[in-house]
């Protein structure tokens, strides 16, 4: 048997194209008080290209971060729901694209959750001695499948893509313990069928049928009392109690629901990583670049207990627990970038807003020419 699987590199990719509050104001009957009062968030990311060029970036930090080349990874796990293609799948693309020639790679899809059983499986793939050096990402352009005339659901959302490297250590440190959850039965708060062979085949597709299907006061339920318990249960497994943490980095889904888990579980606010005000909830990016915030603004130290906890559609949930090693700054830099983009926010959501007016034939709101 290997060692525990231990964080070594990291790095995050974030649009340049930022979509505000003001600028939903132009589009849904909303305001920055109303959006900010229910879910935290001020601005999120709005990609003008596709899942993999997020990917790739934030991957190429991760490995200098970690002082690796792409050739010394063995597996490269890419958690995503927004897939540019089905068939081969975009952790193969992005295996390409990085030249990670030795590396075994797929897609792992659990929603929001989709970063945390990524982790449960890298470190249970080191810790068995099948991969020693996993390349895990997370990358969604979310904004894809977003109907631009719902309230409800367009303030959600944003693009984003993290990355880390996960090493053997046999130091004590790295992943201590794992909980995994999932309740298909409740899966029905979360559903867009985009992508799938549900159906018959056709050259059109219906507005209705391809958006996003939410319950959001039944997914808040769910979700509080889904992290907490699975924190409760990953920590219980390692050995520890809520008094050893460290650092939370949740799932920045919605403020509300992350200040009543912590509240339900006593975990002080400091302990928590928030940066859901600027990225917006996206779904399987948000965890790793969350971590690469707290690291950044020193929530995590040397030797720190950090949870890393998620639900999402499924439903999903999961969470980890880990003592952090010695190192909490990147051992290389990366310069690279997504290329700039010349078109605005309303230019990038114009085919969201075409396709799903049939369904809203009597907007609140005119459309931005």
């Amino acid at each position: 048997m290997a060692g525990r699987a231990t964080f070594t590199g990291w790095g995050k990719c974030v649009p340049p194209v930022k979509l505000t509050n003001a600028d939903l104001e132009h589009l849904v009957d909303t305001d920055d008080d109303w959006i900010v009062e229910r879910t935290g968030i001020r601005e999120r990311g709005i990609s003008h290209v596709e899942t993999t060029d997020l990917a790739e970036v934030a991957a190429l930090k991760a490995l200098a971060a970690a002082g690796l080349e792409a050739a010394d990874i063995d597996m490269l796990i890419l958690a995503t729901v927004t897939p540019e293609i089905t068939c081969p799948s975009n952790a193969c693309f992005l295996q390409e694209r990085l030249g990670a020639v030795n590396a075994a790679a797929f897609d792992l899809n659990a929603a929001c959750s989709g970063w945390i059983y990524g982790t449960a499986t890298a470190s249970s793939m080191i810790a068995a001695g099948v991969a020693e050096r996993v390349l895990l990402v997370g990358a969604e352009k979310l904004h894809w499948v977003m109907d631009y005339w719902d309230r409800a659901t367009c303030i959600l959302f944003g693009d984003g893509a993290g990355a880390a490297v996960l090493e053997p250590s046999d130091t004590g440190e790295g992943v201590l313990a794992a909980d995994l959850g999932a309740d298909g039965v409740a899966g029905r708060t979360m559903v867009f069928p985009t992508l799938g062979t549900r159906g018959r085949l056709s050259s059109v597709r219906d507005p209705f049928v391809h958006r996003l299907h939410f319950d959001g006061r039944a997914v808040f339920k769910i979700a509080v009392q889904g992290i907490e318990a699975s924190v409760r249960r990953a920590l219980d497994r390692a050995g520890l109690d809520l008094a050893d943490v460290d650092a939370v980095i949740p799932h920045q889904a919605n403020e509300r629901i992350i200040s009543a888990a912590a509240r339900r579980l006593g975990i002080d606010t400091d302990r928590v990583m928030l940066n859901i005000g600027t990225h917006g909830n996206s779904a399987a990016a948000s965890v790793p670049m969350a971590l690469v915030d707290a690291l950044e603004a020193g929530l995590i130290r040397p030797g720190s207990i950090v949870v890393q906890t998620a639900f999402g559609g499924g439903v999903t949930w999961g969470s980890t627990v880990t003592r952090w090693g010695e190192r909490v700054e990147p051992l290389g830099g990366c310069d690279a970038a997504l290329p700039a983009c010349d078109e605005t926010v309303f230019d990038l959501l114009a085919p969201n807003r075409d396709f799903y007016a049939p369904l809203h034939p009597d907007p609140a709101v005119d459309p931005v020419a």
